[in-house]
C-alpha cells in the first residue's frame, strides 16, 4: 500500500466523521443533507474502489481529498459553506 493511498483513506475518514457528527442549528435544507450524504457515500467508494491510476493522478486525488477534508474541517461540517450559494 503507497503512501498516496494512506492520505486518501485518511482524508477520506476525516470528511466522514466531521460531516457524521455535524449539528445541525439552523432549518432543515434537503438539497444539503443529499449533498452531505453523497459525499459519505462517495469518499470512501472513491478512495477504496478507484481505478488503478498512474502515480501523478493518485497524488492530485490525495491533494484534492486533504482539501476537502480541510474545508470540511474549517466550515465545522457544515457542507453548505463549501458550495458558493447566492440568495435572492
Amino acid at each position: 500500500m503507497s503512501i498516496t493511498y494512506i492520505i486518501t483513506i485518511t482524508a477520506a475518514l476525516v470528511v466522514i466523521a466531521r460531516i457524521i457528527t455535524f449539528r445541525r442549528a439552523g432549518r432543515y435544507r434537503p438539497g444539503v443533507s443529499l449533498l452531505a450524504w453523497l459525499i459519505i457515500v462517495a469518499m470512501p467508494v472513491a478512495a477504496v474502489y478507484g481505478p488503478p491510476l498512474p502515480e501523478l493522478a493518485r497524488w492530485l486525488i490525495a491533494i484534492a481529498m486533504v482539501a476537502l477534508a480541510v474545508g470540511v474541517i474549517r466550515t465545522g461540517g457544515n457542507v453548505a459553506h463549501l458550495i458558493p450559494l447566492r440568495r435572492q
